[in-house]
């Protein structure tokens, strides 16, 4: 899998907000029974302002965006999202196995949390080596080491 990161710029604004809103919108109304346009907005723009967000590109065209943080003693994976056209073709496996190679070179755990209605992410996680170290009331805490 021939993937590039690099860091978002202005021009990827409304593109990024499209792909959180169509990743995130039947996800959220199956969790949480409805989707809110200026909730989902204020998470985005938090998002946006306040975290470094990367790009996943293949053949040069943005087809996903991460964000990973250090949080002490572990590497936070935030967020991971691939445009749904280009799902199920290895490009966020391939950019988790990245996460996970850093991590480990760090000596630090990778975690991240995923919405109990995204089953398939569940999955794929599990079959990556996560294991589930917490269950909250819409998502699963889960963690590689």
């Amino acid at each position: 899998m021939t993937i590039r990161i690099r860091p978002a710029e202005k021009i990827d604004y409304d593109w990024l907000l499209d792909l959180h809103h169509t990743v995130y919108r039947e996800l959220i109304i199956e969790e949480f029974g409805y989707w809110d346009d200026d909730e989902e907005f204020g998470l985005f723009l938090k998002s946006w302002e306040t975290k470094k967000i990367d790009i996943i590109l293949k053949q040069e065209k943005p087809v996903g965006m991460f964000i990973v943080e250090q949080q002490g003693d572990y590497l936070w994976l935030d967020e991971i999202q691939i445009d749904p056209q280009y799902q199920n073709q290895g490009i966020g496996s391939e950019v988790i196995l990245r996460l996970i190679y850093r991590a480990r070179k760090l000596g630090l755990p990778l975690r991240l949390r995923v919405l109990h209605a995204n089953q398939g992410a569940f999955r794929l996680y599990l079959k990556m080596g996560f294991q589930q170290i917490n269950c909250a009331e819409h998502h699963y805490l889960m963690e590689v080491i």
